[in-house]
């Protein structure tokens, strides 16, 4: 299945691509690439890193709840009950980082921002955690760019 990232992908590349079979690029005087709302790197890091007070409210409170969770590491991807509700809150899989986006020796999971009914589809918030370092990432926006929380989810 193709994505819209890997689409990016492929369209940055055939952009570079033919930028570098165009004469100006052989010529002594290095030629402007044109202008493309495509970028190599589709994922942005916002900066800078602010503590969870400053996120949407939705993110205090799922990292409230993956705290009391004490950030659980399932095998496959669960779906854990949210305290005095009948709501659930996903977390637990892996997060590959297979573009690069974050840190590349960190191992991390991902987990959910939004409770939701049993059985309803998710949404594309999630926060990202570093196993080791304990670092917290939020994306608004399915990784296409992360914040890192500076305190306040650890």
């Amino acid at each position: 299945m193709t994505t819209l990232r890997n689409l990016r992908h492929v369209a940055a590349a055939a952009l570079l691509l033919t930028v570098l079979a165009t004469p100006a690029a052989s010529s002594a005087t290095p030629a402007k690439a044109p202008v493309s709302h495509l970028s190599v790197r589709p994922v942005d890091i916002i900066e800078p890193p602010l503590p969870v007070e400053e996120f949407p409210g939705q993110v205090k409170e799922a990292c409230k709840i993956w705290q009391e969770l004490t950030w659980p590491q399932s095998s496959r991807p669960t779906d854990y009950p949210v305290a005095d509700t009948r709501l659930v809150i996903r977390g637990s899989n892996v997060y590959r980082n297979r573009s690069g986006d974050l840190p590349t020796q960190g191992h991390y999971r991902e987990y959910d921002v939004n409770p939701r009914n049993p059985g309803q589809h998710r949404d594309a918030e999630r926060v990202v955690r570093d196993q080791n370092t304990h670092t917290v990432w939020y994306t608004g926006d399915h990784y296409d760019n992360f914040q890192e929380i500076s305190s306040g989810c650890e």
